[in-house]
């Protein structure tokens, strides 16, 4: 599976290529076999066990979505956001994050307890900091 997308990267940066799940066989693989969490903002399916033991995402937003690209990239920006802060204490897993409508009028505050509640039920989030406990405003 990891062969037919080049070369392994590994870093400890939460954004760049080696950060990326970018090749249709890793998504097909976390579709597959990851384990699906549902919230009011958005759908989160986590790979517990990846091949290549590095924690990678994608970010999936279609035009389905919403056709308006400002809406699809604000609400991949507060995907991100998530992702960034909660990245130094995940353990290796690959995460797929897709919106919701809710996510529409929703600010960081009310997205990030629900992914880090969604990332605790998966197994994934290894520990958390007294400071990283409060919600971001």
């Amino acid at each position: 599976m990891a062969e037919s997308c080049g070369k392994a990267l590994s870093s400890d940066k939460a954004f760049g290529p080696a950060a990326r799940l970018r090749c249709r066989a890793h998504l097909d693989a976390v579709r597959a076999n990851g384990m699906n969490l549902a919230g009011r903002y958005s759908v989160i399916v986590v790979l517990k066990t990846p091949p290549e033991m590095d924690r990678r995402t994608a970010f999936l937003i279609s035009r389905r979505f919403d056709l308006n690209a400002v809406v699809r990239n604000r609400a991949r920006r507060l995907l991100r956001e998530c992702w960034r802060q909660l990245f130094p204490n995940l353990a290796p897993c690959w995460v797929l994050m897709i919106p919701r409508k809710g996510i529409k009028n929703a600010k960081l505050g009310d997205v990030f307890p629900e992914i880090r509640k969604n990332l605790l039920k998966a197994g994934v989030l290894v520990s958390l900091d007294d400071d990283e406990k409060s919600t971001p405003s």
